[in-house]
């Protein structure tokens, strides 16, 4: 009787190991397909990537405890079924941002409009100053953002306006980073262009179209007078971005070093 006792929990303990080895096989090959994905979608929509990796965790893990817990013996009938159920929600969870996403690539191949453009859908209107992967980000007359999902323009009636009377617009992207003073940056920015103003019908606007943990993204809006001029106005604005950011940076740079010293010297004053 002791001697089937013994049995039993070297089996158990055998069992409980070979289970805790699948776990740890499981987790390694959850973290191998995360670095994977990463390496191989770089370049590719954040949030597809992060659905993306998620997915293929879930599926992993999945696999791993299902093996495990059939090494145990059990019966993972209940534990496949309610994996199932939970694969299914995630499926259906993930249908907007997979419908937007495919509405972009759809988009880029058959429908022209750009950022810079004036557009109108449904009751929206205004332009466009960023094209994502999900949606395209719109700035109407009131200085609000709108941002409407790619698919409304698959699946609904949208208009391209073409302005003559208020000149030609276009949008310049500049990506500064969250150490820079922003107001100072724009206020110099607006003032290194002004000797452009004799090819603008309105004076040139900031606005703030996207922001990170790292970096802001502006969008400079110029409105010309002369449309073919502007590969020659871009370049000449993109020239003078090219000179501002890097003082802006020496000088956030300087200013954190003088930060530093500042607070090195009040803690051996204490």
């Amino acid at each position: 009787m002791a001697l089937y006792g013994q049995e039993y929990i070297y089996k158990f303990i055998s069992d409980i190991s070979i289970f805790l080895i699948f776990i740890i096989f499981t987790y390694l090959f959850a973290w191998i397909s995360k670095r994977l994905i990463n390496m191989s979608m770089k370049s590719g929509n954040p949030l597809i990537v992060a659905r993306i990796k998620q997915y293929a965790s879930i599926l992993i893990w999945t696999i791993g405890i299902i093996l495990g817990v059939r090494q145990l013996g059990l019966s993972t009938d209940i534990l496949i079924l309610l994996m199932g159920l939970i694969g299914l929600a995630l499926i259906v969870s993930a249908v907007h941002v997979l419908q937007n996403s495919v509405s972009r690539s759809f988009l880029n191949l058959n429908i022209q409009y750009k950022v810079g453009d004036m557009i109108s859908i449904k009751t929206f209107s205004g332009k466009v100053i960023e094209i994502t992967g999900l949606n395209t980000v719109l700035l109407d007359k009131e200085g609000r953002l709108i941002a409407v999902p790619n698919v409304e323009f698959i699946k609904d009636v949208w208009i391209k306006h073409k302005s003559v009377s208020e000149g030609y617009e276009i949008t310049i992207p500049v990506v500064i980073s969250k150490a820079f003073d922003t107001v100072k940056f724009e206020k110099e920015l607006l003032g290194s262009i002004k000797e452009l103003s004799k090819h603008l019908k309105k004076e040139p606007s900031i606005i703030t179209s996207k922001t990170s943990e790292k970096t802001i993204q502006l969008s400079l809006i110029l409105n010309l007078i002369d449309p073919e001029k502007k590969s020659i106005i871009s370049a000449q604005v993109k020239e003078i971005i090219d000179k501002l950011i890097p003082e802006f940076a020496e000088r956030a740079e300087k200013k954190k070093k003088e930060t530093e010293i500042k607070e090195i010297k009040e803690i051996s004053n204490g």
